[in-house]
């Protein structure tokens, strides 16, 4: 019985640890697209109806209006970094590009779930999900450091400088990346939450091979798993034996003939089938 709500309790464990891992794989294809996104859109920041000109400011890339007509004009090439307007332009382009490169080898990495064990994978992608995540942290403090930029001051105007970004606005690529952070760490928790329960799930594998209730060693912690100590040994005493006879039983002799009227006597006297005397003989 112990071993039938074993099998039950690891069947639903698996449907319920696969499920989970579906959803994270694609949270994580998901996030490594927001990541893409928020590299490559040149919409952090942006002009609003106070500001003189039109335009906004990617990472390495930005657009200001030219003209009477305020034609987008776009520079900034990721090949050149002469052309990123700022350091601190510069240096958030690389964390965000260190960041998408992580979570594509984490993507990567989900193919090692044919030939490696799925513990490893996930102990593997949640260290890189950690890193994607702290390198978007660090790309998204530095970018406003590079807002006293002569060429952000001139579209922000007054009151533009360092983590004041004056009459600009932010844009929506800058709210994703903040948002990636977040996303990057639940993926990670949750990444080590699968690792672990794929650890605990090999320990019941391992138990229903050995035998479930009757298995020791690792069946023995798959059961604790449940909730029962159902691999815990049984312990058996023996049958009490008989005492033994003080004189030596002669067993050649002859048996002593008993008449019908002393056997119902002892028998009625005795009020069982069977009597061990004093001296440890048998009656019947």
């Amino acid at each position: 019985m112990y071993n039938e709500e074993l099998k039950i309790y690891h069947s639903s464990y698996i449907r319920n640890a696969r499920a989970i891992g579906v959803l994270w794989a694609i949270f994580t294809i998901c996030f490594g697209i927001i990541n893409l996104v928020v590299f490559i859109q040149p919409f952090w920041i942006g002009d609003s109806k106070d500001t003189p000109m039109t335009g906004h400011f990617g990472l390495y890339r930005y657009c200001l209006g030219r003209g009477l007509t305020q034609t987008l004009q776009c520079e900034g090439r990721l090949d050149d970094f002469t052309t990123i307007p700022s350091d601190a332009f510069k240096a958030a382009t690389f964390f965000v590009g260190f960041s998408f490169l992580m979570i594509l080898i984490c993507i990567i990495c989900m193919l090692l779930f044919f030939c490696v064990h799925a513990e490893k994978v996930y102990k593997i992608c949640m260290w890189l999900q950690i890193v994607s995540a702290l390198c978007m942290f660090l790309a998204c403090v530095i970018y406003p450091a590079g807002w006293d930029n002569s060429l952000v001051a001139g579209l922000c105007a007054n009151g533009a400088e360092k983590y004041q970004q004056g009459e600009c606005t932010i844009r929506w690529a800058y709210i994703l990346a903040i948002i990636g952070i977040f996303d990057a760490a639940i993926l990670a928790a949750l990444a080590f939450f699968l690792a672990d329960r794929q650890e605990k799930l090999a320990f019941a594998s391992h138990g229903l091979i050995n035998g479930g209730p009757a298995g020791y060693g690792m069946g023995d912690r798959a059961a604790s798993i449940s909730g029962r100590s159902i691999g815990s040994k049984r312990s058996f005493q023996p049958a009490p034996l008989a005492p033994e006879p003080t004189e030596a039983y002669n067993y050649h002799a002859e048996p002593m003939p008993l008449d019908r009227r002393t056997y119902q006597s002892k028998r009625r006297g005795s009020g069982a089938g069977s009597q061990i005397s004093s001296s440890g003989a048998f009656y019947l």
